[in-house]
């Protein structure tokens, strides 16, 4: 099952997502893949609570929904 949203730019974040990412990203205001896409790789892999593990998670969820650092907006 694909996790892409029937609405374009409203990607949700994976669900099996470990809380102190999932609080590293809502402290910064990100919710989609989109949101996480236009933050850049270099600022999320800083954020306190967010390990290799969970960078792995959301560049996994980001290339199967066609999307990179960089390139949200189209």
């Amino acid at each position: 099952m694909s996790s892409k949203s029937n609405w374009p730019g409203h990607t949700p974040l994976p669900k099996g997502l470990a809380a102190p990412a999932k609080r590293a990203l809502a402290h910064q205001g990100i919710e989609t893949l989109e949101q996480l896409a236009e933050y850049g790789e270099g600022q999320v892999s800083k954020l306190h609570g967010m390990g290799p593990v969970a960078i792995a998670q959301l560049e996994d969820a980001m290339e199967e929904s066609g999307i990179s650092y960089g390139t949200a907006g189209g």
